[in-house]
């Protein structure tokens, strides 16, 4: 039977003092494959793995903390936002959008279908007068439409 080598290893402790991180964000590392045979291969492996998800690693500890303390305020904002009825459901607005497009197609489909008959006749000044009353018309009912979302 061949024995393996011993590889040394450095506990995720050591690993999460190092950085200025929790033992759980090492284990979380560790199983998306950060080494642990020592801290400048854990730390090589976190800094690829962070510039290629576009991310930087903290420098200091307080950066670290500072980072936290501005991505938790970020999300305290968002969340006063949606308690105010700022945002709305990505749900809401893509049926709101599917149902102001289907609007619009048909009233532009409208205008074309009887434009030749309601405007037959009329000289440029008068077409130009009832087109633009007809936009205004259709816009006025998108503006509705847009103010229900």
């Amino acid at each position: 039977m061949i024995k393996k080598p011993k590889v040394n290893k450095v506990t995720l402790q050591v690993i999460a003092d190092a950085w200025g991180v929790s033992k759980v964000a090492v284990h979380k590392w560790v199983k998306m494959g950060c080494p642990t045979t020592s801290i400048e291969d854990a730390t090589k492996w976190r800094d690829e793995y962070l510039q290629a998800s576009g991310k930087a690693a903290p420098a200091t500890l307080n950066e670290a903390r500072l980072e936290k303390t501005l991505l938790e305020s970020e999300r305290i904002r968002v969340r006063l936002q949606q308690d105010r009825g700022e945002l709305v459901e990505i749900a809401v607005v893509r049926e709101a959008g599917i149902r102001i497009g289907a609007i619009f197609s048909a009233k532009l489909a409208a205008l074309v279908n009887d434009a030749s008959g309601a405007l037959a006749g009329l000289d440029e000044a008068s077409l130009r007068k009832k087109l633009h009353e007809r936009t205004q018309t259709i816009l006025a009912e998108i503006r509705t439409e847009l103010e229900k979302v």
